[in-house]
């Protein structure tokens, strides 16, 4: 299966562009290696305990909300902006761009009835809705829930992370 997602890896040509000295890199690339290692186990063990330890659910529900989302956003370089008179709490909702478990299997590579098992507990937690024809999109709680601790706390430690990496390679 063929991972479709445009966000999941750089392409060749923005290898090429990296924001860092190749030189320095080499140099400090264990270290690097240990915070970015360290950064990832934590995401991926505040994921494990968020999704009582099933780590394809925020696969899915990531996937379903990235594509409901996009396109309020365009994509300048490697940075997404909003878009303007991009509309927000209710009216936003309103207008999210549905998926289905076909679309989003297609995206990730997981099979389609284990994306369809995980969205069935996706909507039982009340983070997706869906429609009749199959068709899902996150819920606002989606938003209230991760928004007030869980993104403060990852963003903060990427930050950090980012900050370390930083200086390590940028010094002499």
């Amino acid at each position: 299966m063929t991972n479709n997602t445009s966000h999941s890896h750089l392409s060749h040509k923005d290898e090429k562009k990296t924001p860092f000295s190749a030189k320095q890199y080499e140099r400090h690339k264990s270290a690097v290696a240990v915070l970015m290692n360290r950064y990832m186990l934590r995401h991926f063990l505040a994921l494990y305990q968020e999704f009582d330890g099933d780590l394809l659910l925020p696969i899915v529900l990531g996937e379903i909300g990235h594509h409901n989302i996009m396109k309020f956003y365009s994509q300048e370089g490697g940075c997404l902006k909003a878009r303007n008179n991009t509309p927000t709490g209710a009216e936003r909702m309103s207008q999210l761009e549905p998926s289905n478990a076909y679309s989003i299997s297609e995206a990730t590579g997981i099979p389609r009835e284990t994306v369809r098992r995980k969205i069935d507990k996706l909507v039982k937690k009340g983070w997706l809705t869906k429609g009749v024809r199959g068709e899902v999109a996150i819920t606002e709680l989606v938003t209230e829930h991760f928004t007030k601790k869980f993104n403060k706390q990852m963003l903060a430690e990427l930050l950090m992370t980012s900050e370390c990496i930083t200086d390590l390679l940028h010094t002499d």
